[in-house]
């Protein structure tokens, strides 16, 4: 077999991104960056291991024998040895990582890896600033990111998709009352990602007495501008999401700015123009004034979860 030319000799990293459609891993050159060319995709029905994955694509790029650094971003909560990746009967086992690479692994939250990207592509910045990066995809991610000019760049992950939902208006808490009966409490990602806007536009679609047009995400996104009922579901999975954003801000002081990442989120970003969604965000507390001024910005960078993997190994280098 042919060394894939230029990196495998020089590679001091393999990174990867886990997620519920499949394995990206990519190699880290000594500059940090990722290797043109090495990145490979496995789709999950062909993943029986992530270790699989990795031994066959160290073979493939005919790595070198000896110890190789490795950072993963995957879907999930990153706490303990034996990490459950969301929505997949995939696991990430720490020390199994550790013996097989011969360093053990940086395991990060996918959105704690893209707000690394985030930082790296933007800089540190003069002034201190605490932004709130999420994003509705299948699931709803939030990570913090803290730079200061001082300290350098913090980001902390968190599982606030999964904090509890507050329905801003009257016509959302029906709505949820309705998607959840008997529920007191309901989680933001079960409304606020790809699969809650698709039961709330067959919700509308029903109470409307009409019959849903579509049956995707995409799709329903896609026909905003041209069906009733598709537009009300996305102004209302935005004014959801809003609310939550708004939460989250007070929660975590991201007094400077919300980023919201992933297909979901800036296919509903035209919606967060509209008064409801404004209104939503600000919401209806005390500091309701100082959120409104909050900006929110839709910002997702390509193979982000990659790119934020090989930055968080150089800043624990």
């Amino acid at each position: 077999m042919r060394m894939y030319e230029g990196t495998s000799a020089g590679a001091r990293a393999i990174v990867g991104h886990v997620g519920r459609k499949g394995m990206r891993l990519a190699l880290v050159d000594a500059g940090g960056r990722i290797a043109p060319g090495s990145t490979r995709f496995h789709e999950a029905a062909t993943v029986t291991s992530i270790s699989g994955a990795i031994s066959g694509f160290q073979r493939e790029l005919a790595l070198p024998p000896g110890a190789i650094r490795s950072a993963f971003a995957v879907a999930g909560l990153v706490r303990g040895d034996a990490i459950s990746v969301t929505r997949t009967r995939w696991f990430l086992s720490r020390s199994g990582l550790a013996a097989m690479l011969g360093h053990p692994p940086i395991i990060l939250n996918d959105f704690e890896a893209e707000a690394w990207a985030l930082a790296a592509r933007d800089g540190a910045g003069a002034l201190a600033t605490t932004h709130c990066v999420a994003g509705a995809t299948s699931g709803l991610g939030v990570a913090i990111l803290r730079r200061d000019p001082a300290r350098g760049i913090t980001v902390i992950a968190t599982e606030g998709g999964h904090a509890a939902f507050t329905p801003p208006d009257a016509e959302l808490a029906a709505i949820v009352a309705a998607l959840f009966p008997g529920r007191l409490s309901v989680g933001a990602e079960e409304l606020i990602s790809a699969s809650g806007l698709v039961e709330v536009y067959t919700h509308l679609a029903r109470t409307q007495g009409t019959a849903p047009r579509f049956t995707s995400p995409e799709a329903i996104t896609a026909g905003a501008d041209r069906d009733t009922v598709a537009e009300a579901a996305c102004e209302t999975i935005a004014a959801a999401f809003a609310a939550h954003l708004g939460n989250l801000v007070l929660c975590h002081g991201a007094w400077d700015g919300v980023i919201v990442a992933g297909g979901l989120g800036a296919a509903l970003a035209p919606m967060f123009r509209r008064p409801r969604v404004t209104a939503a965000f600000a919401g209806t507390g005390r500091h309701a004034r100082s959120i409104a001024q909050v900006p929110i910005r839709f910002d997702t960078v390509p193979q982000g979860e990659l790119l934020g993997a090989a930055e968080a190994l150089k800043a624990a280098a």
